[in-house]
């Protein structure tokens, strides 16, 4: 099976080494069985998933629905050149809806979507831990999880309190405040993590490692879109389905 993995962003937008970093790490996930190929947004949208940006409206709808777009295009192309499964990096899941729309028939899912369907399969109340709150905080259920029936299993939505361009040179910090996050999402009632932005895990942490820091489990957005792109293809059913139910 090959798999297109495509960063949200156009080369230049992350700086060399966490763009790297975030390929290599992509590629990782490649098995006897799974060839994994990682390629950047085609060109720049405006819109950056990297902190600490001088633009302070560089996350408008407009420069993210150019995003979408533009993962869109790259989705069409991937199946073009006989890529068997397209899925972004970030938990925005670029271009995968917009895709769809458009009639790309190879299977595609972003790691926010395959992380909400696997939390439904198993059916336990979860929280998620992003970057920063927005403003008036993080509200559970709200968007995805409820367009996806999962809301009322979506108990917590925690934040680490730093962007994510800052995480390497404060590790160690991130990590406590994780565990800060952790105890939140327990009081909450929360059984296990089910969502993180991408920088927290799998880059800077492996869900192993923070299941341990957490004591509930913790899912891993990469393994969860691989599981799921595999999913549609062994079972032959079209991935229409899952947006357009019978």
């Amino acid at each position: 099976m090959r798999i297109l993995f495509m960063l949200p962003a156009a080369k230049g937008v992350y700086s060399e080494e966490a763009a790297q970093r975030r390929m290599n790490l992509m590629k990782s996930y490649a098995t006897p069985s799974i060839e994994i190929d990682v390629d950047y947004l085609p060109e720049p949208s405006g819109f950056s998933p990297w902190g600490g940006q001088n633009d302070p409206d560089h996350r408008t709808p407009e420069k993210v629905a150019r995003t979408h777009e533009l993962g869109a295009r790259r989705a069409a192309q991937a199946e073009k050149d006989g890529y068997d499964a397209f899925c972004p990096f970030g938990g925005v899941d670029v271009g995968v809806d917009q895709a769809r729309k458009q009639g790309v028939k190879i299977p595609m899912s972003g790691p926010g979507e395959a992380s909400a369907l696997l939390c439904l399969m198993i059916g336990r109340p979860f929280a998620t831990c992003g970057y920063v709150a927005p403003p008036g905080g993080a509200h559970p259920g709200s968007g995805r999880y409820a367009a996806l029936g999962i809301a009322h299993l979506h108990v917590a939505a925690t934040a680490i309190g730093i962007e994510n361009d800052e995480y390497p040179q404060r590790h160690a910090e991130v990590l406590e405040r994780f565990k800060g996050c952790a105890r939140e999402a327990r009081e909450k009632g929360a059984e296990l993590f089910g969502g993180f932005g991408q920088s927290i895990c799998p880059t800077e942490f492996s869900a192993k490692e923070l299941s341990e820091a957490a004591g509930i489990p913790c899912l891993d957005g990469i393994a969860a879109q691989i599981t799921m792109v595999e999913m549609w293809r062994r079972t032959g059913l079209p991935p229409a389905l899952l947006k357009n139910p019978r």
